[in-house]
């Protein structure tokens, strides 16, 4: 299983399309730590610290900001 990601850079904007309900939402990247990991963007007028941060303020459950937002392909492992 590879752990590849697409980093962003600030300024970059991320788009979610919902697959069930009609619409999108629209991220402004911020900041970009390649050390830690953490990416901040900014949805509307709020900022959030993390992908995942964001991804799961607007699902209303846990997220995997990098595959919410695109930077990331799901990948499953086969269970046996």
């Amino acid at each position: 299983m590879t752990d590849e990601k697409t980093w962003p850079k600030p300024g970059d904007r991320l788009t979610h399309r919902f697959r069930k309900r009609q619409g999108q939402v629209e991220a402004e990247v911020v900041s970009v730590d390649c050390t830690t990991g953490r990416v901040a963007v900014k949805v509307g007028d709020t900022t959030y610290r993390s992908l995942s941060t964001a991804a799961t303020a607007i699902t209303g459950h846990a997220t995997n900001g990098w595959i919410f937002w695109g930077l990331k392909k799901m990948t499953w492992k086969p269970q046996r």
